[in-house]
């Protein structure tokens, strides 16, 4: 209770702000609903996400816009939390940003889960972006840069490297991204990206619990790179990603890809095939294989269904999942 009430009165803070301006912030949101079927052990009902944020301009600085955002996850939380609270200071080839937000490392993780067209992004994404602890996000600064008529994009970010939930950063190890992609073909309906991301940052007795045992702390280097492709054309969608990180010389890597075809303007089968290799020797890295079926009530308000499996050599792992989405605006 004390964490929502913290919430609203930050929000409150910022309505008044604004408001004495004569600047208005929006407020949007939306839920996500879920039962979820594993093989005949369990079945459950969820509120996988709500999410709430306020965003617009700052008072009388028109380059400048915020967005600040809570979510709740019946899984994991009691309370809404912060996930969001940044400001973009733009100008004409792009634009700066400063606070906590999600860098831009992988394409997956820059797409909001709200119009991807499968249920969870891959678990290569999940587990090998840096801010495993703190939900993707990171407290930084970072710059992007639209090249080229917008078709080459280039970021450049600096975050706390070592940093312990939820506070500050420990010692003076900071973590470096960059990031670059092109638009190979770019018009209202019609898309293909290529792009790569590196990052660095040398880990203090850091654990990571996604990668290694979660009891083993790691001191040295951290190496992350990573590929993407993406490609829509008419009624096709094609998306793929290989991240790797490199730590203290030994490999974590994986990749996810997936295909998508709309039936009609409201129906879209899926397909997808993931793989992650971590370093816990007690993990499971077989493949994944999902089939899908996604109903558009429009872009925002969906209907989404999916069975994945994972061979395994003494039985495989079969789940069902159905999730319905709705915005409020």
């Amino acid at each position: 209770m004390k964490k929502l009430l913290l919430v609203l009165l930050g929000i409150l803070i910022s309505l008044t702000a604004s408001y004495a301006q004569n600047e208005y912030p929006e407020l949007h949101g939306y839920i996500q609903s879920r039962f979820t079927y594993s093989d005949g052990n369990s079945s459950s009902f969820m509120i996988r996400r709500a999410k709430l944020w306020l965003d617009g301009k700052a008072p009388m600085a028109d380059n400048i816009t915020y967005k600040m955002q809570v979510v709740y996850r019946s899984s994991n939380d009691e309370n809404f939390y912060f996930q969001d609270a940044f400001a973009d200071v733009k100008w004409n080839f792009g634009f700066l940003r400063i606070g906590k937000f999600v860098p831009n490392f992988t394409l997956q993780r820059m797409q909001s889960d709200a119009f991807i067209p499968v249920l969870e992004r891959a678990n290569v994404i999940n587990n090998l972006i840096h801010g495993d602890k703190t939900s993707a996000r990171e407290i930084g600064v970072e710059g992007n840069f639209d090249l080229l008529n917008s078709n080459l994009e280039i970021s450049l970010g600096i975050f706390n490297g070592n940093q312990k939930v939820p506070g500050n950063n420990i010692g003076n190890d900071l973590l470096y991204t960059t990031k670059i992609s092109y638009d190979i073909l770019k018009d209202k309906d019609e898309l293909i990206n290529i792009g790569a991301s590196f990052g660095y940052r040398y880990l203090d007795n850091q654990t990571l619990s996604k990668i290694f045992s979660s009891s083993e702390n790691i001191t040295g280097n951290d190496y992350r790179y990573g590929f993407q492709t993406e490609i829509k054309l008419s009624k096709f969608d094609f998306q793929s990603e290989f991240v790797n990180a490199n730590i203290i010389n030994k490999n974590a890597w994986g990749y996810y890809v997936y295909a998508g075809y709309y039936l009609n303007d409201n129906f879209q089968l899926l397909a997808q095939v993931e793989k992650y290799k971590d370093l816990n020797p007690t993990s499971n890295d077989n493949e994944w294989y999902l089939v899908g079926l996604n109903y558009y009530f429009t872009q925002k308000n969906k209907l989404m269904a999916d069975y994945k499996t994972q061979f395994n050599g003494d039985g495989n792992i079969n789940i069902a999942e159905i999730q319905y989405q709705i915005f409020f605006n």
